[in-house]
């Protein structure tokens, strides 16, 4: 189903029971994200706040929590046809279409105060309270194209952020190629958007492509814009919330610690650019929208789940053309939805492995670890993927240590935004007898109840 907006998606999921509506005192410090936490723990359900404490806004969170959710999101029954669809609408993209007006544009505020919108603190020791489901969107002066992504921000004014965005992601190299020219950078903070133009923020295509042609791949219509109002940036019409800023690339607004994705705190960044926040647009009775991180089940591994698996099959079907099943760990039994990939092959030489193990730790997934299995074992089955590590490897034969490269951000024991690698060859080897490796069965076994 193409919903144009958040807010569509929770209707929907209401109707269906999947999103529970929240009308006791809640605190934006600390108690929604509790909310969200317990239900990535249990993938339980999506929630609407409508009585968040000093705040007349009502806040939706935890729709990320579950992986039915980012299956449902991407128009897929299954992973495989999530990932199918995630690549084909990289291909397959619709333009998007300007329009005059929209219901973002509702209510234009060029006295903006960003503390009338109830922006969510989430984990005990993050400084502040964090932006984290904002798409944020420029123009990007080294392709004459938009620039989508989704980057932390903290709140430290009532006009003022701060920007966490790597140098070689969009919105990070645009600030600072046009803060090297003395420029300051438009910036458009969209928030409630619909789940096509979210996923789509974080599909891996080039620099080159406008990711909102590749939401409208996703949704099979045309997304509808607006231009900005104080900014020359065009936003998604059917919004929640549009911030806009210009980012002072020559001037520093510290940052962190924050909970981040792998579970572990951030340490202060003395580095991140001063983010001036120029006019909020946004809907009469507009629904802040907020996404959990930190310590894993969170909702930032689990909407990454299904575009690096479409990264992991792309670089393990370079290396060889029998790949049956991909995976990256996330979700209740651990994994953070980056660092630990997993590739079911049918093998045909013993060297297969090493191939797709080498491919995928210096692919675009960013993977720290790569395990590759048969096809005889089920990726989704953790029990499976346990059992044939643990009886199908010799340590000294099949695994092996990768130095220093680039990926796995935020890795707290590596060098910035690079890791130590390992890959695992979890395969049968080919001069053995398979019998010796298959496991044990008891007939009958779903045919009985009590």
């Amino acid at each position: 189903m193409a919903w144009k907006s958040l807010r569509e998606w929770s209707e929907d999921l209401k109707d269906r029971g999947d999103l529970v509506v929240v009308d006791e005192p809640v605190s934006p410090e600390y108690e929604i994200a509790a909310y969200v936490k317990k239900s990535c723990e249990e993938e339980g359900p999506a929630f609407r706040f409508t009585n968040v404490e000093g705040h007349d806004m009502d806040v939706h969170a935890g729709f990320f929590a579950a992986k039915r959710r980012i299956l449902e999101a991407l128009g897929g029954e299954t992973k495989k046809e999530a990932e199918t669809n995630m690549v084909e609408a990289s291909s397959d993209r619709i333009e998007p279409t300007l329009v005059d007006d929209g219901p973002v544009k509702e209510v234009i505020d060029t006295e903006p105060n960003l503390e009338e919108i109830p922006i969510v603190t989430h984990n005990e020791k993050d400084v502040g309270p964090y932006i984290t489901s904002g798409v944020q969107v420029a123009n990007l002066p080294h392709t004459g194209t938009r620039g989508q992504g989704i980057y932390r921000q903290l709140v430290t004014g009532k006009r003022e952020l701060s920007l966490w965005s790597p140098e070689e992601r969009r919105v990070g190299y645009a600030y600072r190629v046009n803060a090297e020219e003395g420029k300051p950078t438009e910036m458009a903070i969209v928030i409630g958007a619909s789940p096509s133009v979210i996923f789509g923020s974080i599909a891996n295509v080039g620099h080159d492509i406008d990711k909102y042609s590749v939401a409208g791949g996703l949704m099979n219509e045309s997304v509808e814009l607006v231009p900005g109002e104080t900014i020359d940036v065009d936003v998604p019409a059917h919004a929640e919330i549009v911030i806009e800023t210009l980012i002072h690339g020559d001037e520093k607004n510290p940052e962190a610690p924050f909970g981040e994705y792998p579970g572990v705190y951030s340490e202060q960044n003395e580095n991140t650019p001063r983010v001036e926040v120029t006019g909020i647009m946004r809907r009469e009775d507009a629904i802040y929208d907020t996404v959990l991180t930190g310590l894993p089940p969170n909702e930032d591994g689990m909407m990454n789940w299904i575009p690096r698996c479409a990264s992991v099959r792309a670089s393990a079907q370079q290396a060889v053309p029998n790949v049956n099943q991909v995976d990256v760990k996330i979700g209740p039994s651990g994994g953070n939805g980056v660092f630990q990939a997993r590739v079911a092959i049918d093998k045909r030489l013993d060297g297969d492995p090493w191939n797709v193990i080498s491919s995928v730790l210096g692919g675009r997934s960013q993977a720290k670890y790569c395990m590759v299995v048969d096809d005889d074992i089920d990726l989704d089955e953790e029990a499976e993927v346990d059992w044939a590590w643990e009886t199908r490897v010799q340590p000294q034969r099949d695994v092996y240590t990768f130095p220093t490269m680039t990926g796995a951000p935020l890795d707290p024991s590596g060098p910035k935004r690079q890791a130590q690698k390992m890959g695992i060859d979890a395969t049968i080897p080919m001069d053995e007898d398979s019998e010796r490796y298959e496991p044990t069965r008891v007939p009958g076994k779903d045919d009985v109840e009590w």
